[in-house]
């Protein structure tokens, strides 16, 4: 767990030690605050902690590049610090096993403590997270250089995590930065993370962001394997384009692995063509003695069909073609 302080230039210091576990690794450097914006962040972070207005100051932060970096990052703490509580409460609960209900009950009677205990086990949402989040919403563009260079580009996957949770939130503000610094990055730990980002921001409302999916594209057709089965996931939740791709990918990516993840990905994708593209994966893993894959052939028509329950490639060639005497070819067999 990352712990990270509450004071605003503290704030800042702190981050640094907690995420540069890495020897090799030191945050991004934005430059230094002078005196007037210290104290301009000093009067904000008064009214976001207090849950007041404070739109001039927040459009003098926005203004300046070094001051939107360094407030992002003590929103960012925010974030931190109640996904943290959540993660204690949910150790705390899991050590208890038995005596959870007990300690519910007993939180009820209790102030900040309980209530984030409650709010935990309910799955609520906790005040400080919401803030944050919120706050990270106003702030749009102007906080997706912190959230890339410091969060999306750390040596460690957590924090990675991190960055693309949040830059999948503020969508497609944060796209010219994620494809300049992480899809055209030369490190493939960048361009996989870009993939996962990408296809947060796909996740959303369903809302098909077009630039989102051509860097999908894009990455689906990397050199490096790791990159392209993490595209998959993306790729999924891009329609009838993104099914089409899947398709291809199962049945003409040289890697094992990613043919693998392109299956399950198809699994959502119920359409006659991806349950006949199953089916022929499902063939072709069978003749070469692939379990993995004939696993996640099998478990992608379950899902695909809806149903449970290995069955042979016949039965399954039968489904697809029920599918097919009902909808054209390459059309919605089903909705979803």
């Amino acid at each position: 767990m990352i712990r990270l302080p509450t004071v605003l230039p503290v704030a800042a210091l702190a981050l640094v030690a907690a995420c540069a576990s890495a020897p090799e690794w030191t945050l991004k450097d934005p430059g230094p605050l002078p005196p007037e914006q210290r104290s301009l962040l000093a009067s904000a972070e008064k009214h976001y902690r207090k849950g007041e207005a404070f739109v001039e100051l927040r459009q003098q932060i926005v203004a300046d590049p070094v001051a939107s970096w360094w407030w992002t990052r003590m929103v960012v703490r925010d974030v931190v610090s109640a996904r943290d509580g959540k993660i204690a409460a949910a150790e705390q609960s899991t050590a208890f096993g038995q005596e959870l209900e007990q300690r519910i009950r007993e939180a009820r009677s209790q102030t900040d403590g309980g209530a984030a205990l409650l709010r935990a086990t309910a799955g609520q949402k906790d005040p400080v997270e919401a803030r944050a989040l919120a706050e990270l919403h106003e702030l749009g563009a102007a906080a997706v250089p912190s959230l890339v260079l410091d969060l999306a580009q750390h040596p460690q996957g957590f924090v990675r995590a991190l960055g693309v949770d949040l830059l999948a939130r503020i969508g497609e503000p944060s796209l010219p930065l994620v494809r300049s610094q992480l899809v055209a990055s030369e490190d493939p730990v960048a361009r996989r993370t870009a993939a996962q980002a990408l296809s947060a921001m796909l996740a959303g409302d369903g809302l098909l962001l077009d630039g989102a999916f051509t860097e999908l594209v894009r990455l689906a057709r990397d050199q490096d394997y790791g990159v392209r089965a993490a595209a998959c996931t993306g790729l999924s939740r891009a329609g009838d384009r993104g099914a089409a791709l899947l398709v291809e990918t199962v049945r003409t990516d040289g890697d094992a692995f990613v043919r693998r993840g392109a299956a399950r990905a198809l699994g959502s994708q119920r359409t006659a063509a991806t349950a006949s593209a199953l089916c022929d994966y499902l063939q072709r893993c069978q003749g070469e003695r692939d379990t993995e894959g004939c696993e996640a052939a099998q478990d992608a028509l379950q899902e695909h069909s809806r149903s449970r329950g290995v069955r042979s490639l016949d039965a399954w060639r039968i489904y697809a073609g029920s599918l097919a005497a009902v909808a054209p070819s390459g059309s919605r067999a089903s909705g979803r």
